[in-house]
């Protein structure tokens, strides 16, 4: 197994989910949507960021995020065409002002973790409620690289190749990733 493309995920989701009611499909499928530039700049406004990563700037505008969820992680709901669920989700969270002194926003919801971003280098990370930011587990290097994986983890459950997906992450990422990946497929091995 290896990690799926971008391209490989929206035809696996438009596979998979074909027939399904259609709003129920919207939040599954992955699709383009070319959000303009301006939507960027209103998001490191509002959440006063200097500085945002190229390749989340690159990917978040591509594609639908505001509509989409992997397994129980959601990017955003009802909304495709603006980034107004990224800001609202980082304004309202109770402990903003830490995430901005540490240069992260919050770019996914799940349980039992909350899914950030470095906005200067790009890493992704998760964290629970019991965990301190310094504590936070790396996932990926960049957006693609994790969008790339939750895609891949997604096909992984549909195909009944969890463990398979455990033994990709297993080579690929940090040893301290392995709990995310693992409860986000439901294997422990």
């Amino acid at each position: 197994m290896e990690l799926l493309t971008i391209d490989q995920i929206i035809s696996i989701l438009e596979e998979e989910t074909k027939g399904l009611d259609p709003e129920i499909r919207e939040g599954i499928v992955l699709n383009q949507t070319e959000l303009p530039v301006s939507e960027l700049d209103r998001l490191k406004k509002q959440l006063q960021i200097q500085d945002l990563d190229p390749i989340f700037r690159k990917y978040i505008l591509a594609y639908n995020w505001g509509q989409v969820g992997f397994l129980s992680y959601q990017f955003g709901y009802g909304d495709g065409a603006s980034l107004t669920w990224l800001m609202n989700r980082n304004l309202e969270y109770h402990d903003y002002s830490t995430l901005q002194e540490r240069g992260l926003i919050i770019i996914a919801n799940g349980d039992p973790y909350t899914i950030l971003l470095d906005c200067q280098s790009g890493a992704v990370y998760a964290l629970d409620a019991e965990m301190t930011y310094d504590e936070k587990i790396w996932l990926a290097p960049d957006f693609l690289v994790f969008i790339r994986a939750m895609g891949t983890a997604q096909f992984a459950v549909w195909k009944g190749c969890e463990s398979d997906f455990i033994h990709l992450m297993t080579g690929i990422g940090h040893a301290t990733s392995l709990i995310f990946w693992q409860s986000l497929v439901g294997v422990y091995d």
